[in-house]
């Protein structure tokens, strides 16, 4: 019972980003900045307060804290600061090619999902691995180290949660 009130809790921030997908090609992988950062921010505070009284354990309130909870929490201001250099980031050719890549890549690990879960996290990690090697330099170059720190904390946080044996260290250097 208490899923599916996360999962109700959820919906806003699923058909949001869904629809940022759409607007984005259909990327998996995004830094977006700007308004969507900011809206991103609203509903998972309205996440945070609809799941308030929920008590038990729950991934997915894990796995949308360890999103959300430094960019939209301590992070705000460097998030902020920073966000519309992502955009830009964003646009550039070769940020695009890292960018479809690993789409394309994401698509190919979908295919052994159900067959070998273990086969599919690990290809998973490597995709994330390879995603952030690739477009590391770009925001990097463009906005800076700050920035990539800032890049590195959110995506440690979130793989901390949803794959916690996935190491991206190197990467993230």
């Amino acid at each position: 019972m208490n899923e599916h009130a996360v999962a109700r809790c959820l919906q806003p921030i699923l058909t949001y980003a869904s629809s940022i997908q759409d607007k984005t090609n259909g990327g998996h992988f995004s830094l977006q900045g700007g308004d969507i950062f900011k809206r991103l921010c609203v509903l998972y505070s309205d996440f945070r307060e609809c799941t308030s009284s929920i008590t038990c354990h729950s991934i997915s309130m894990e796995a949308v804290e360890a999103s959300y909870g430094y960019m939209c929490g301590p992070g705000y201001k460097l998030f902020e600061e920073h966000a519309s250099c992502f955009a830009e980031v964003e646009n550039q050719d070769q940020y695009v090619v890292c960018k479809n890549a690993a789409s394309e890549s994401m698509d190919d690990a979908l295919k052994v999902k159900e067959q070998d879960s273990d086969l599919y996290f690990s290809k998973l990690c490597s995709i994330m691995d390879n995603y952030l090697r690739c477009c590391r330099p770009f925001v990097h170059e463009k906005c800076g180290p700050e920035a990539w720190q800032l890049v590195s904390q959110i995506t440690m946080d979130s793989l901390h949660v949803t794959m916690p044996t996935c190491d991206v260290n190197r990467a993230l250097l």
